[in-house]
């Protein structure tokens, strides 16, 4: 009996995921942003597949507002933000049926891909393209960082 045949899922998803790192290290970003992305739709609780698609798009960010492509920024970060949700929604239901108890729902906050550039980026390709609804709404996603 293998790991592939207890959880069909993750051995998947760990291929994926081993896949994209090996692709990541030739230097091949893009494709290994969709082999990660992949691993991470639908949802999973393997917190090193989002960090490693993060760090990708990270890069993407970085490089897009240079080149002023403002609204690419904009929705990879709502992307960041949907999975790094979704990512700790998976957490605490798999861990809470683990454990046999409902945990509280920051339980996993540290555990969070997020960070604050990903947020200053938004910040500053909203204020570009003047999304002032957006603009606020990553303001208040930034105050969680205040309080950790």
């Amino acid at each position: 009996m293998t790991s592939a045949d207890v959880d069909p899922d993750g051995a998947e998803k760990f291929a994926y995921y081993e896949a994209a790192i090996a692709t990541k290290s030739e230097g091949k970003l893009e494709k290994a942003a969709k082999l990660l992305e992949k691993s991470c739709v639908p949802p999973s609780i393997y917190k090193g597949h989002y960090r490693e698609l993060f760090q990708i798009w990270r890069n993407f960010n970085r490089q897009d507002l240079k080149e002023k492509e403002y609204n690419r920024v904009i929705d990879r970060v709502k992307k960041m933000i949907r999975y790094d949700n979704e990512m700790i929604e998976e957490m605490l239901k798999y861990w809470s049926k683990m454990q046999n108890r409902k945990l509280p729902s920051n339980y996993f906050d540290r555990d969070r891909n997020l960070k604050m550039t990903d947020v200053k980026a938004l910040i500053s390709a909203a204020e570009r393209v003047r999304n002032e609804p957006l603009k606020m709404e990553a303001v208040k996603i930034s105050a969680r960082f205040q309080k950790q």
